[in-house]
């Protein structure tokens, strides 16, 4: 599918023209942008335009106009339009995917079909524990109302809470409760497929349902995985499961003081959630980013990396040293939490204290909070910890990074690991020396499940540093996958090389979802080459593995 670049009179190819006005027809002029530099939710600095906030190549594939409905028959009627007029869109809910891509395509110019405006509530059910939204629907936004009504709830929300409960779960992105890996937590989908048909998923296939944001399973396949980062359909509800209020909390911080310490450390709590003694997922920080922290909040310590402190360069072990050692910092720190019972809560944390003590040279700390007799407590009576452990969604950690010209950038590398120590270690310590041959820093970001860890390289850097994050993503994505580790998500830009990955059986997987592509939309409308997926006759974008300063690619594919 090629556009006709013949310009209409306004600049715009007469063929994307014409979509365009046939879009406003659907949605209104006022929620057309034939600009991408407005229209979107606000951002950093308030900004409303398309695109990603940290771009890592100097010139990546940028968003054409924008589209934004508000119900689910415009959203119908405009992926109709868009196979009519082969025009592709590229999904987004709210285009909050920091660290990759934002609101910005694989293929260049594509139309942002941005569902930010589809923001309702369905339902929240307090006695079973769910709520149902609309893709333009926040964990800010969410949380608000279960406070307004006075709901005994707790959502599980990722670092920054301005993004959309449905695009974060469809992205298998995480949060810090029980509920934390959200995309097992969903129920439910309501889907616009790329012919403009409708279907919902699970116990939705009954037109009077239920039960559908409560039993997933269904009758027949499941597809709800089928929606997890594809391009097969255009999500517009879906449930998602809440954690009844506890009437207790605990917040544990565990410290330990030498860097191989890890090994143990992690062997610990693993071995504590597959117990079910720890049920949210401990995240473990090493010492960069709580010095990095530090020095954006004290100008002392700011003083004392000196040169180093704007992240333009990697930051020599005998500073960080120097700094961890003045602020009396830990090698490794572990954040978790207990949920529950008053009566419980003695007996588990007794439990992990015994265990965490098998781990040379552990320090543990413990906040408890309990609520009054016959009543729950809100995430806000608690001491909020560095992630919204208690629930509460925020947007301060936003303040760490900028997209200005010469502001603190962000990417990240996100393979999944073994829940071992030992090899979490090993990964680590080869992973951390290539982030230093690319003068860059590794800011430990991991996040511990029961039988794997989300081990990722937080990235955080000077803007004019952005021309070594290709080679150095690539070095370890080689590295990675050479040990048998594959990244859950990736920036826009690398999408294709970690589809690539996938080369079981001379990479049947790619060959499946190419199947799928072409069964169900094969004018390819829907998001052209979004985890790698295109159909069997797509030109791919060259700029999607493109180093910095390369400037080939396709306006559109097909």
């Amino acid at each position: 599918m090629e556009i006709d670049q013949q310009p209409s009179g306004g600049g715009l190819p007469a063929q994307l023209e014409d979509f365009l006005v046939a879009a406003e027809a659907i949605v209104g002029a006022d929620n057309v942008s034939r600009d991408p530099s407005s229209g979107g939710p606000a951002g950093f600095h308030d900004s409303t335009a398309y695109g990603d906030p940290f771009p890592l190549a100097s010139k990546p594939p940028a968003p054409g106009p924008a589209i934004r409905p508000t119900t689910v028959d415009h959203v119908r009627d405009i992926v109709r339009a868009a196979n009519q007029f082969r025009v592709p869109l590229w999904v987004v809910s709210r285009g909050k995917n920091l660290g990759y891509g934002g609101s910005a395509p694989v293929v260049d110019q594509s139309v942002v079909l941005d569902l930010h405006r589809m923001d309702k509530i369905i339902e929240i059910n307090e006695e079973y524990a769910y709520a149902i939204v609309e893709p333009g629907i926040t964990f800010l936004q969410l949380y608000e109302e279960v406070q307004r009504r006075g709901l005994n709830l707790w959502l599980s929300v990722p670092a920054l809470g301005w993004g959309s409960v449905v695009g974060n779960t469809l992205e298998r992105g995480i949060g810090y409760t029980p509920e934390a890996a959200h995309y097992k937590h969903q129920c439910g989908m309501e889907v616009v497929l790329p012919s403009g048909d409708l279907l919902r998923t699970g116990m939705g296939a009954l037109a009077n349902s239920k039960v559908w944001p409560l039993y997933s399973g269904g009758f027949g396949p499941g597809l709800d995985s089928l929606f997890f980062q594809s391009n097969y359909g255009v999500v517009t509800k879906m449930g998602i499961h809440m954690s009844p209020a506890p009437e207790a909390y605990t917040r544990i911080v565990v410290d330990v003081p030498r860097e191989p310490d890890l090994v143990p450390l992690v062997g610990a709590v693993t071995d504590l959630m597959r117990r079910r003694i720890v049920t949210n997922p401990p995240q473990i920080l090493d010492r960069v980013p709580m010095v990095t922290e530090a020095a954006r909040m004290h100008p002392e310590v700011l003083a004392m990396l000196g040169p180093y402190a704007a992240l333009d360069r990697h930051i020599p072990e005998p500073v960080i040293d120097a700094v961890a050692g003045a602020l009396k910092l830990p090698a490794w720190r572990a954040a978790f939490a207990l949920y529950g019972p008053p009566e419980a809560q003695d007996g588990l944390l007794a439990a992990i204290k015994r265990r965490i003590a098998l781990v040379e040279g552990a320090v543990l700390t413990s906040e408890s909070f309990t609520a009054a007799p016959g009543s729950y407590l809100r995430g806000a009576d608690v001491t909020p910890d560095f992630l919204p452990q208690n629930g509460v969604p925020g947007i301060e950690l936003a303040a760490m990074f900028s997209p200005a010209a010469d502001g603190r950038w962000h990417n990240c590398f996100a393979p999944v690991l073994p829940p071992s120590g030992r090899e979490l270690y090993e990964w680590y310590r080869g992973a951390r020396a290539l982030t230093a041959a690319h003068d860059l820093n590794f800011f430990a970001d991991f996040h511990v499940f029961d039988r794997y860890v989300i081990g990722i390289n937080l990235i955080a850097f000077h803007a004019s540093a952005r021309e070594r994050i290709h080679t150095l993503q690539m070095a370890l994505m080689e590295f990675s996958t050479g040990l048998g580790y594959l990244e859950y998500r990736t920036h826009v830009s690398f999408m294709d090389a970690t589809a690539a990955s996938q080369d079981f059986n001379g990479g049947a997987f790619g060959r499946f979802t190419t199947l799928l592509k072409d069964a169900i939309d094969p004018n390819g409308v829907l998001s052209p080459g979004k985890q790698g997926i295109w159909n069997s006759g797509a030109k791919k974008v060259a700029t999607a593995t493109a180093t910095v300063g390369e400037d080939t690619k396709e306006s559109v594919v097909g």
